[in-house]
């Protein structure tokens, strides 16, 4: 019996995206005999593989935005869809079509204080689509002073995991997976040994890829979600006024029902909310709407967060005070935020003191609104210092802004109206609704394409996507790779294996007290020489963007890092990690470095030659067709031995071609 052939696309934001994607899917799907296509490019790299009911081929699209289709247009199907992009999406080819089927985000970061919703704006986002979308953290581990000591463990307020579930109930599906950090410890393993979901996440992900109902795993999965929020409130240490576990459990139940939560906080559990700015530029005006702000909302399941509630029976107190004090609202605002009903207000500084844009504030409103539900109204108040030509383009053509930057985008997106008072605006407008910044719906009939496998512009992806396949492919000699960092990585850790234990420093400074250069990939190489060698490789689009005497501080960087016990080990890959003390001793390895980059000029390999000072120097050259020769050089007896070999490994793929010179 022959099997059924499936083509699975997987976008990624780089390639070390695109390979957590494809390991997913090897174990939820039960692949095997996992191989690279000989006839891929050498930019999107294609793997066959197949398990009991079908064959596949999974090909990867690195970075976004450079193909000839942007994959993500089948995303923004709303409009108030946001630029914001998943780590991931997997898509399959059916007939003609190219069909979305999952996003994924990869947050590898402590999910803690703001970060915590810097990314709901993605998950918000998504969730318009309809495209189920999985929000994959890590939990237990720690953060790491100046000298890589843990200090405490940071986690988020459960407000950002409770509005996941609450947006899933809005009709999508947008839930997070906790895993097991590298560094989590056994207190913390037992603490949430209950709330880990790698085998939800596995048997989601089989279903959602195989077009089988999954209801019940989203069930359980959402279980695990809640289970972590009512930890997390009887763990909480310090005046930490949020909801008591049991409360929480209420609020689930409440959604669960279709009721709104902003009443269920209203009339059973109102939290006393108030808002301190700690900004220099601040209007004596803003300051005083907080004040009010404080004296009549009730905090939305905590007293901390920088959003609240105006309950509709202290709303009329409220508004006599705030149109008292700004006396310039329109006629169209007052009449809006006059309705007899709750009322929802986001606090957005949003810029830091430069007026340049504080990323995190991305998330708020999003978070807000998928916390508060579609039907609330949310009131947006941004009080931070923005340059003075914002507030000139949000007075001549709010739309306009909206379209040119993200945290404006994002504002528009999930606020019913928005009121400015800031020390850098002289604007006499300060008052807008949804229809003076929303955009029109310009996405609802996307031309339906396929995405071709050569990028329309060759970039610094490229770079790390061919080096990566190219010797994570290879037979011998025997490789191991410590760390891929390509454009859009996380510097989550760089492993080394020592006597078949991997052993991983974790939460990776990006340069040392010595001024060293983290690297951008790190290969472990064994059986050159008596002892294995760590080459480090430092990756760049042009000769001119790589630095002098790169080599010398890549090298120094492992060094440096070789000072420090290491954070976690593990003996394979299928063993979960646990907490190390061991300590490398660099002096055990030869360390080698390298640069790899596009030559685009003629004498380009002459200029790097004169400042890298590396052993080896990986010269990229793309003929008319798109082949990718790689021209190495080797400037040391160990650098020779690692080209010879390579130049021995045999040809991995069709379109590509190794050269000595």
């Amino acid at each position: 019996m022959n099997k059924p052939f499936r083509k699975l696309n997987i976008h990624g934001d780089n390639i070390v995206e695109c390979e957590r994607a494809l390991s997913l899917c090897k174990k939820s799907l039960k692949l095997r005999n996992i191989k690279l296509d000989y006839s891929s490019t050498v930019f999107c790299p294609a793997y066959t593989a197949e398990n009991k009911s079908a064959k596949f081929i999974l090909t990867f699209y690195p970075g976004y935005g450079r193909w000839n289709f942007d994959i993500l247009q089948y995303l923004r199907t709303n409009k108030n869809s946001l630029r914001e992009a998943p780590d991931v999406l997997i898509t399959e080819i059916t007939g003609n079509n190219e069909i979305p089927l999952l996003a994924i985000e990869y947050c590898g970061a402590l999910p803690a204080g703001n970060q915590a919703w810097q990314r709901n704006g993605r998950g918000y986002s998504t969730g318009m689509s309809k495209v189920p979308y999985l929000y994959i953290a890590e939990l237990g581990g720690y953060e790491l002073d100046e000298e890589r000591n843990r200090k405490a463990a940071r986690l988020p307020n459960p407000a950002v995991p409770f509005s996941y579930i609450s947006y899933s109930h809005d009709n999508n599906f947008v839930l997070p997976v906790y895993e097991k950090s590298a560094g989590c410890d056994n207190d913390n393993a037992e603490l949430y040994k209950d709330v880990f979901s790698e085998n939800e996440l596995e048997n989601l992900t089989a279903k959602i890829l195989s077009n089988e109902d999954y209801s019940a795993d989203k069930k359980e999965l959402e279980n695990k979600v809640i289970k972590f929020i009512q930890i997390r409130a009887l763990t909480s240490k310090g005046k930490s006024i949020t909801l008591s576990a049991d409360e929480w459990q209420k609020a689930y139940d409440v959604i669960c029902e279709n009721e709104s939560l902003i009443s269920f906080l209203c009339k059973e559990n109102p939290i006393h909310w108030k808002k301190t700015a700690y900004i220099e530029e601040f209007t004596e005006s803003a300051s005083h709407f907080m004040q009010i702000a404080s004296k009549y909302a009730i905090g939305i399941t905590s007293a901390r967060l920088p959003m609240c509630i105006i309950p509709d029976i202290k709303k009329s107190d409220f508004l006599k005070e705030t149109f008292e004090l700004y006396s310039n609202l329109t006629e169209d605002f007052k009449n809006w935020i006059s309705k007899s009903t709750n009322l929802v207000i986001s606090w957005i500084m949003g810029f830091k003191p430069r007026g340049d844009d504080a990323r995190p504030d991305r998330g708020l409103v999003p978070f807000a609104r998928m916390l508060t539900g579609n039907k609330a109204n949310i009131l947006t108040f941004v009080y931070g210092p923005a340059p003075s030509e914002t507030w000139k383009e949000m007075e001549e053509n709010p739309k306009k802004l909206g379209k040119a930057n993200g945290l404006w985008e994002a504002i528009f997106s999930a606020s019913d109206a928005v009121l400015v008072d800031s020390a850098t605006s002289k604007m006499k407008k300060i008052s807008y609704l949804k229809d003076d910044f929303q955009l029109e719906n310009s996405v609802a009939n996307v031309k339906k394409e396929f995405v071709q496998t050569v990028p329309k512009k060759i970039g610094e992806n490229d770079v790390d996507t061919i080096l990566h396949t190219f010797l994570k492919n290879i037979t011998a000699p025997e490789i191991f790779e410590g760390v891929c960092n390509p454009p859009g990585g996380d510097w989550s850790g760089i492993s080394v294996l020592e006597n078949k234990t991997e052993f991983r420093w974790l939460s990776l400074p990006r340069v040392s007290k010595t001024e060293a250069k983290r690297p951008d990939h790190v290969f472990e190489i064994f059986g050159l020489t008596e002892k294995p060698i760590l080459l480090s490789v430092e990756s760049k689009e042009t000769a001119n963007a790589l630095e002098n005497n790169i080599g010398e501080r890549l090298n120094r960087y492992l060094v440096d890092l070789a000072i420090n016990t290491v954070g976690a080990e593990r003996k394979t890959e299928t063993e979960e990690w646990k907490i190390s003390s061991h300590k490398i001793n660099i002096d055990d390895y030869i360390l080698v470095s390298a640069v790899a980059y596009i030559s685009k000029k003629e004498h380009d390999l002459e200029t790097v030659e004169s400042k890298v000072n590396c052993d080896i120097i990986f010269s990229y050259i793309f003929d008319e067709n798109k082949n990718c020769k790689i021209k190495m050089s080797a400037y040391s007896e160990v650098g020779n031995k690692i080209v010879d070999s390579l130049l021995k490994s045999g040809k991995i793929m069709e379109t590509l071609t190794l050269v000595k010179i």
